[in-house]
């Protein structure tokens, strides 16, 4: 059936009302995520300032293979075999699996929870890397034991990486119990990191900022 807010209802027109709001939030949702992120902060930092830039650009050259695969490969293959996916389902981004069983079967289904496992795993793993590092260095150190040694700010990274990792799960929990989607989820994050793409824009193009 045609799309809504699309030129002729089509499913391969550039001219689209909802895509173009997506490609906004996505835009600067993105570019908060990067420069607010202190897992890419950490890496650019430990890494020689020659390799820093050409492994980044390098990394997002690649990263263009997982909406083009994913979303695009995957969302029309879905369309064009008139699976029985409902609006629900697609918004919590079960397209690609229903793509992947319906041909390849079970390893279809491997590969993508294999992939999904991986990325989710590395991300996870930097976020919670990054967000020890902050509250160790940045809140405990800071302010409550100015004179900690080596041993007690590894226990503290190590407690503060179960608390968040913990957190994590449960809000993850709490979001699906209110049935909010993953695209709900993604687009939301872009307006509320959104705020920040001005103030770091300008504290790196700008001198007297």
């Amino acid at each position: 059936r045609p799309v809504k807010d699309n030129m002729g209802g089509s499913y391969l027109t550039m001219f689209s009302q909802s895509g173009l709001i997506f490609g906004i939030i996505n835009i600067i949702g993105n570019f908060g995520t990067v420069f607010v992120d202190q897992a890419y902060w950490q890496g650019a930092i430990a890494a020689r300032p020659t390799a820093t830039y050409k492994g980044y650009l390098l990394g997002g050259l690649c990263w263009f293979a997982i909406p083009f695969t994913l979303a695009t490969s995957l969302g029309l293959a879905g369309r064009a075999l008139d699976l029985p996916i409902t609006l629900d389902e697609s918004n919590q981004g079960l397209t690609p699996a229903a793509v992947a069983v319906h041909l390849m079967g079970r390893g279809g289904a491997f590969l993508l929870v294999f992939q999904l496992f991986m990325a989710v795993t590395a991300s996870g793993s930097a976020e919670q890397m990054a967000v020890a590092s902050l509250i160790s260095y940045d809140v405990y150190k800071e302010y409550f034991n100015k004179a900690a040694n080596g041993l007690q700010m590894i226990k503290c990274t190590r407690i503060v990486v179960l608390v968040y990792s913990l957190l994590s799960g449960i809000f993850a929990i709490i979001l699906l119990n209110f049935k909010l989607s993953l695209g709900w989820v993604y687009l939301a994050m872009g307006i509320i990191i959104g705020s920040a793409v001005f103030p770091i824009a300008m504290a790196l193009v700008w001198r007297k900022c």
